[in-house]
């Protein structure tokens, strides 16, 4: 039916008074440019599906309930923390460093912290499985992806053994649109008795965002993090269908503290009540499997709340802060224009720039996204390797022979921008070598990215690539 001159002067009203405030709040709160053109143009241009859109995926950020108990850091009490790090024995380098740290997040860097890798699920798995089987009073656990399949259910047992113990347990699931991954997981749990919360209700005010986590903490004795979710993938020895690669590390430590707390600050959130979980006892180093460790460290968490960000500002302020070498590796490579300058102008001092990611990715609109940045980056001198497969999800950045960053976070706009994520910044160079040799056995087996591979895409794979490009903000 043809829409009559009423009907259409009324959508015409509509889009006006929807639209302009609109237009409006994109001038006022999209400092980036090329991001505030594009919503300005599709806002007006696009009768209500524009302003629609960009109050679906344009705004990103909220305000996590969890911040009214946090205390806040003076100027003087966070000069005072700053030189205490000092005195710790770094040299000058890593000083600034951490100075532009606490200029960007106030939690303390803490020494005595123990870090071991562990590799894929083989390694991974039965450690955690193991801790869980040790808990004496309380299990955290948050995980963006905990699957139905024979190892999801390894940890369902565990998790119903331990609270048959009276074990106090909390597991947090994501519960935006990829629920659907955890609905037979989080039924089983509730049926034993497991307690359990969704970060995020079924809205459309949240379809774009997700807790991409992955915490186990226990008893505050022991904790887990890193990239690996619980699924049969991760099991490489067990042939599984879709395997993936990853590391995870398992912490001890008063690094442990802060850890818990990212976990308490989310299940606020979540539920709308603060919880108390164990913390960390130093006179657990005198016991067997808990000895001091040597790592410098802190969490870094970052989500478009008010730890929006930090982890931008992080990776901009390490490798500005570099002088020899950078080695990343990273299953997504598809950060913004700050990062890729950072990363240029480093190469540009001399400094030898490695990225490494996957020859394929899990999936095909990430390589194609990915493949539109390779010949700029060449063009700067940095090196970039295709790692073999299958699959590698591992995320490491090192700069020179001390700082390492690990976690859950990629190097794209998801994590950076969108994704809740926790890191942990670390100064040791024992760590820095252990993850740069394993940087070495993948580089080993990768393939080299070079011009001449990049002249060879034809004209409709560029076009392919950089059309793909465009969608970074939300891959």
């Amino acid at each position: 039916m043809p829409i009559t001159p009423t009907v259409g002067t009324m959508i015409e009203i509509l889009h006006f008074v929807v639209s302009i405030p609109t237009a409006i709040h994109v001038l006022l709160f999209k400092n980036n440019v090329r991001a505030a053109i594009g919503w300005f143009g599709l806002v007006l241009l696009s009768p209500l599906l524009g302003s629609f859109l960009y109050w679906i995926f344009g705004i990103n950020r909220i305000k996590a309930r969890a911040t009214a108990a946090k205390a806040e850091e003076t100027k003087s009490d966070l000069f005072s923390i700053q030189q205490a790090t000092h005195d710790l024995g770094f040299n000058k380098k890593w000083q600034v460093l951490m100075r532009a740290g606490y200029a960007i997040h106030d939690a303390p860097f803490l020494a005595g912290n123990r870090i071991k890798a562990l590799i894929n699920g083989d390694q991974a798995y039965p450690r955690m499985l193991e801790a869980i089987a040790e808990a004496k009073s309380d299990i955290l656990l948050s995980s963006y992806i905990f699957d139905y399949d024979q190892t999801g259910r390894k940890f369902i047992s565990a998790l119903g053994e331990a609270r048959k113990r009276n074990i106090s347990i909390h597991v947090l699931i994501d519960g935006t649109i990829l629920a659907h991954k955890w609905r037979k997981s989080e039924s089983e749990l509730q049926q034993i008795g497991v307690t359990t919360a969704r970060f995020f209700p079924f809205s459309p005010r949240f379809i774009n965002l997700c807790n991409h986590r992955k915490i186990l903490c226990i008893d505050g004795r022991v904790a887990f993090l890193g990239g690996m979710n619980i699924r049969q993938g991760n099991m490489l020895k067990e042939n599984p269908s879709e395997p993936v690669q990853d590391i995870h590390f398992e912490v001890s430590g008063p690094v442990i503290d802060q850890i818990a707390k990212v976990f308490a600050d989310d299940w606020c959130f979540a539920v709308g009540q603060s919880q108390v979980f164990s913390k960390w006892n130093a006179g657990c180093e005198l016991n067997a499997g808990c000895e001091r460790g040597a790592v410098v460290c802190r969490v870094l968490p970052d989500g478009p709340d008010e730890h929006y960000q930090k982890l931008e500002w992080t990776l901009i302020a390490a490798i500005n802060c570099s002088e020899s070498n950078i080695r990343i590796i990273t299953p997504y490579f598809i950060p913004d224009y700050p990062v890729i300058r950072a990363l240029q102008a480093a190469s540009l001092r001399g400094v030898a720039v490695e990225i490494m990611v996957p020859e394929k990715t899990n999936f095909l609109i990430f390589n194609w996204a990915m493949a539109s940045y390779f010949k700029e980056l060449l063009k700067f001198g940095i090196k970039i390797y295709q790692s073999a497969q299958p699959f590698d999800h591992s995320k490491i950045f090192l700069i020179d022979d001390t700082w390492s960053l690990i976690g859950s976070a990629n190097w794209d706009m998801r994590s950076l921008a969108l994704n809740f994520e926790i890191n942990l910044e670390c100064y040791d160079s024992g760590l820095n070598a252990e993850l740069t040799e394993r940087f070495y056995e993948k580089k080993r087996q990768s393939k080299v990215v070079t011009n001449t591979t990049c002249d060879q895409y034809p004209i409709l794979i560029q076009i392919r690539n950089n059309f793909f490009r465009l969608f970074s903000p939300y891959l």
